[in-house]
């Protein structure tokens, strides 16, 4: 599931009342606890990672709020719904995602509002990375289309056994997928996968490259940690032209920069510095410091350092020339002296 900007408000230990005169929150037969009190207690707060709980919060909405003004015209409602949907096709559907949901104690509105974040990150990194001409058709020289292929994964080797048969007699394998595949997330779309190299178990990658024609099917069980699986090859992956593919290559490369943790931290932070951030409780003001900082350390410290070096260096080596010069005049001086002795 993607995650970006989510923060966790919990406060621990007995907030005692305040004999301010703001609304109240809550009671006990020990006293009142007020707006101020809990706000007090929540921003001040310290978590586990040094950071105080209202420092996290305030990032949040501050990033959400700049994000928003930044690109919020280009994420529509209907983009969230589409990024729901597909996550819950790993889920075998809304209704079963929607259910995983309420039972982790999650708001489906506020993942939508996460997801909707996450979206507007890919966006913002879109435009900040200027992918030239070169770069992508080097992209698209390193690119291959991989393989799709579809299984059934089942818990005994007699099943898996009992399906290869069925499938040699013409059954549809869809159909069998929905009866027999144990992996519910493949389930939802028939079985069917992209081969990426690296991301299955040896076992069913070996199995699967093994295949040469669409339609193939593995005539004996495949057995992995996971159980029994029956492999079919659906398409082999064929590029298409530079202009067919440019698409496809250049989410591959957004995609490539969103893992890229540093580089999100700068086109971040370029957002925060263009949005003119002020934080006007002293107690939050470090809030924004992890996106202002690299604005800070901008200062070229470094390039200065040779310089100066090479300041010094006339420096020293005007006063070297000069102790030298000083030094010869001396010795020429007093020889001279010898010599007119």
């Amino acid at each position: 599931m993607k995650k970006w900007l989510i923060a966790t408000m919990a406060c621990s230990g007995i907030l005692l009342a305040s004999c301010s005169n703001s609304p109240e929150v809550a009671s006990t037969e020990n006293g009142r606890i007020r707006e101020d009190a809990l706000y007090d207690r929540m921003k001040n707060e310290v978590t586990q990672s040094g950071q105080k709980y209202g420092e996290q919060m305030l990032q949040q909405m501050l990033l959400e709020d700049i994000l928003e003004n930044a690109h919020g015209d280009q994420v529509s409602e209907e983009d969230v719904d589409a990024e729901f949907e597909s996550e819950a096709e790993q889920y075998g559907g809304v209704e079963q995602f929607e259910e995983l949901i309420a039972n982790q104690g999650l708001d489906v509105d506020e993942l939508k509002q996460t997801m909707r974040t996450s979206l507007l990150v890919e966006k913002a990194i879109s435009e900040y990375a200027d992918f030239s001409d070169e770069d992508i058709q080097e992209a698209y020289d390193n690119y291959a289309v991989n393989n799709t292929v579809a299984h059934i994964l089942v818990e005994d080797e007699e099943t898996a056994n009992d399906i290869i048969g069925q499938l040699n007699d013409g059954a549809d394998f869809g159909e069998l997928v929905q009866e027999f595949s144990t992996d519910t997330a493949s389930a939802a779309n028939n079985g069917e996968m992209e081969l990426v190299e690296g991301q299955f178990v040896p076992e069913f990658e070996e199995a699967a490259n093994a295949l040469e024609n669409e339609g193939d099917i593995t005539q004996e069980p495949v057995q992995s940690e996971f159980g029994y699986h029956v492999i079919k090859l659906v398409s082999v992956g064929e590029k298409g032209s530079l202009d067919e593919e440019r698409e496809t290559i250049e989410e591959n490369m957004i995609a490539e920069k969103l893992a890229d943790q540093a580089y999100v931290q700068e086109v971040i932070s370029s957002l925060v510095a263009d949005a003119n951030v002020q934080i006007a409780d002293d107690d939050l003001s470090n809030a924004m410091s992890a996106y202002m900082q690299p604005a800070t350390e901008e200062q070229p410290v470094e390039e200065e350092t040779p310089a100066d070096d090479a300041t010094d260096t006339e420096e020293n080596t005007e006063e070297n020339s000069d102790e030298n010069t000083d030094e010869n005049t001396e010795t020429d001086t007093e020889e001279n002296t010898e010599d007119s002795e």
